[in-house]
């Protein structure tokens, strides 16, 4: 079974290498739809831009740009809706926006599909997957855009309720307003537990992964998975939110089981064959463990070609060689004529 499995990886590694150039443009064409199309599920307030014309061609952009193209086109979108629901509500979102924006691009611009995944996959039950794949792939840093993404996703919850807040433009409505959207958002405590809970899953998860002991990158997505269910055990427990729990749960293994599958495809490592190497300079002493990665040939079938010629000759070709084999069938008929 774990044969066919490494076959079945090769096999996929080796269709997306071949057509990595045409793939990944459909790929990210798919997942800026999907986020574009979660904008219009949830704040999706102006009907001219929940038009499909409009969200094919914003993805489509968005397949052939770098990622912080499809976050600043996003960010516009949704400060279009809000505009044109609440022209004042705009205006604090586009100061939030605009902050998160220039805080993402400024350290980490290669990360723009989290902030937009993280809303997607709370709708799903599974944000979980992000912080485990992010320790186990990248570096601490990758706590800023995860940040980023938690908070688009409160905002959103934010936003929708205080839409339903606006009845006229006075000014006591205006600032009464703006205090429920500016104390939402800062006393929001299940927000800020969500951002101190997923960095410290990237952090365990990137530390255990670091370590040289045996299949220390599959202990650690176990382990990132467990710190999220004892964090937001205890942030559920706080905040008397336990119907939430078993959710939560299942969510996490599910998202342990996703990130399991990704790492599989990305690196399979054969720690029975391990070796070690000791070595040193004018200044150091190293100690080397080196551990080789599972790879599999995949089974080919070759298939020799006859071709047939006007002259009743035969020729077979092997594929594996430039030789040729003549036989001539003339010679080998029976007369049975004078019988």
């Amino acid at each position: 079974m774990m044969l066919q499995l490494l076959e079945l990886r090769e096999r996929v590694k080796n269709f997306y290498q071949r057509y990595d150039a045409y793939l990944l443009p459909i790929i990210k064409f798919i997942f800026a739809f999907i986020a574009f199309q979660t904008i219009n599920k949830e704040i999706g307030y102006d009907e001219r831009l929940k038009a499909l014309p409009i969200v094919l061609g914003i993805s489509l952009l968005s397949a052939f740009t770098p990622s912080a193209v499809m976050v600043l086109l996003a960010g516009v979108i949704s400060v279009l809706h809000i505009y044109f629901v609440s022209p004042i509500l705009s205006v604090i979102v586009i100061v939030i926006l605009m902050i998160l924006y220039f805080l993402f691009a400024r350290y980490t611009p290669r990360h723009g599909y989290v902030l937009l995944a993280i809303p997607v996959l709370f709708l799903l039950k599974i944000p979980y997957v992000i912080p485990i794949l992010l320790g186990l792939i990248s570096t601490p840093i990758a706590m800023v855009p995860t940040s980023c993404g938690v908070i688009i996703y409160f905002l959103f919850q934010i936003i929708k309720s205080a839409v339903t807040m606006q009845i006229n433009i006075s000014i006591e409505d205006i600032i009464q307003l703006y205090t429920h959207v500016i104390d939402s958002f800062t006393g929001n405590r299940q927000m800020i537990m969500t951002i101190v809970i997923f960095a410290l899953i990237i952090m365990v998860t990137y530390f255990v992964r670091k370590m040289s002991f045996d299949y220390a990158f599959e202990i650690s997505i176990l382990a990132g998975g467990l710190t999220s269910i004892l964090g937001f055990l205890i942030s559920y427990l706080v905040l008397s939110r336990s119907d939430q729990i078993l959710s939560m749960i299942l969510g996490t293994i599910l998202s342990v089981g996703l990130v399991y599958i990704i790492h599989f495809f990305r690196l399979t490592l054969d720690y029975s064959g391990a070796e070690y190497a000791q070595f040193e300079d004018d200044v150091y002493y190293y100690y080397v463990k080196a551990v080789p990665k599972v790879t599999v040939t995949v089974s080919q079938v070759n298939v020799k070609h006859i071709n047939v010629k006007k002259s009743g000759k035969r020729e077979f070709s092997d594929p594996d060689t430039d030789e040729t084999e003549d036989y001539d069938y003339e010679e080998e008929e029976y007369n049975n004529k004078d019988e």
